[in-house]
């Protein structure tokens, strides 16, 4: 009798913060795979988590909340595979920073959440030196390429993961049958300003009114008086009221989630949110927005080729836009990263090819992006590293650096004293008096 055979394990950690980014996680634990893999979120606790997001995640996931300075000194680490970083900014080298003081470690990998607008290279110059880099298409890989090019980054490791958010989706109402309804999903800052929030608002109204047979739908990112890591200062509930006075009848909000929405929607009209690759998930056609023009800020250059870039001012009514049959060009949709060749399951075959295997360090020189120069907080996350291994001597020397970056900061100073401690008993006592955690 054969024995059965068993699918190879792969324990795999993502921490993450925001929740642009746990929604990255949420792709990533959702990606189909022939691997048994155990996944675990560490959620970063930040206050505007939505709850929703979080029960879902703990359908897929283990979930644990610690910030960050703990996380690092958790012994548990250890125990994974591979280690997926999805922060912003310095945290990305913090952690990096941190876990390649280990003589052994897990794998590390960090990716983006859907659709890179104009901050591309500053995104990608904290994660160079990673294991492994997410990107969505050939479109983020030739620009890594021309940034890296004759750096000690040109051998960065990266894997494509696509802009498929959404599992395959076999309950699919067909297109003609849905209502005729047109969802504009809204950014919170994108526009920022208020006069440009109220002249969306306008153009969607208009183009209600002259589609009095349709729907128009306005996803609000969050609900009133909810929280959000983007501060926006008039919700776009108030921003309808004060734009219009009272809507036309059939334009209104609609709190219900995206995927729910888009199941049962002819058109998405987005300026540049992932949403709308959502939609092509959902069988939903999409456009982008154009009468904002060519702003890098807003995102919508990255449409400009699309094939589906439309003016709501010129659109006659939206019969006319149904009957047209908006869809993206396929060159453009394979550039961004939309397309079969590119799926998250590319990254889990590649974690377990390297699964067991000890990760080379890249080593960065001051100049390049992504170098080794590192911010207090960076320093100070560095030092309490090392001092959860024992190596005093780099805790030193990165407390010495951040005492000299900040001299009058008591917290740093007393640490510096408490690691200098020769005796391993005054220090161990030195080290608990001056403890503060790090969020």
């Amino acid at each position: 009798m054969t024995a059965p055979t068993t699918r190879p394990t792969l324990k795999l950690l993502l921490i993450a913060d925001s929740d642009s980014q746990l929604l990255a996680c949420e792709a990533l634990c959702s990606a189909p795979t022939t691997l048994d893999v155990h996944w675990t979120i560490n959620v970063i606790p930040r206050d505007g988590t939505p709850r929703a997001l979080l029960q879902r995640l703990a359908q897929r996931a283990s979930l644990r909340h610690q910030g960050l300075a703990r996380l690092l000194r958790d012994r548990r680490l250890q125990n994974y595979d591979a280690i997926g970083v999805f922060l912003t900014g310095s945290k990305l080298n913090d952690i990096r920073l941190a876990l390649q003081r280990e003589q052994r470690r897990p794998l590390l990998f960090c990716g983006f959440n859907g659709v890179v607008l104009d901050h591309f290279i500053e995104g990608v110059s904290w994660r160079l030196g990673y294991d492994l880099i997410c990107l969505s298409g050939p479109r983020d890989q030739d620009a890594l390429e021309q940034l890296v090019a004759g750096t000690p980054f040109a051998q960065q490791r990266t894997v494509l993961t696509g802009l498929r958010r959404n599992a395959p989706s076999t309950d699919l109402i067909p297109l003609e049958e849905r209502p005729r309804r047109l969802v504009f999903a809204e950014q919170v800052i994108m526009p920022a300003s208020a006069s440009e929030r109220a002249h969306l608002v306008r153009l969607l109204s208009d183009l209600a009114r002259r589609s009095p047979n349709w729907e128009v739908l306005i996803k609000p990112r969050i609900a009133p008086g909810d929280a959000t890591f983007h501060d926006v200062d008039t919700h776009i509930s108030t921003t309808l009221k004060q734009s219009l006075g009272v809507p036309p009848a059939n334009l209104r909000l609609d709190y219900r989630p995206l995927p729910e929405l888009l199941k049962q929607t002819r058109l998405l009209a987005t300026l540049s949110s992932t949403a709308f690759f959502d939609a092509l998930d959902f069988g939903c056609r999409a456009i982008a927005i154009s009468d904002l023009g060519l702003q890098p800020d807003y995102g919508g250059h990255v449409y400009a080729g699309s094939g589906v870039w439309r003016s709501l001012e010129a659109i006659p009514n939206l019969d006319a836009l149904d009957a047209e049959g908006p869809s993206p060009d396929p060159r453009w949709l394979e550039w961004m990263g939309y397309g079969r060749p590119f799926s998250p399951s590319a990254l889990l075959e590649v974690l377990n090819k390297q699964k067991g295997q000890t990760p080379e360090t890249i080593t960065s020189s001051v100049g390049y992006p992504g170098n080794a120069q590192s911010s207090f907080n960076q320093l100070r996350l560095g030092a309490e590293a090392a001092i959860a291994t024992g190596d005093w001597t780099s805790a030193q020397e990165l407390l010495c650096q951040a005492s000299l970056m900040r001299p009058l900061h008591r917290g740093v100073a007393r640490r510096f004293w408490a690691v200098r401690q020769s005796n391993p008993l005054l220090r161990r006592i030195a080290l608990l008096i001056s403890y503060r955690d790090l969020k």
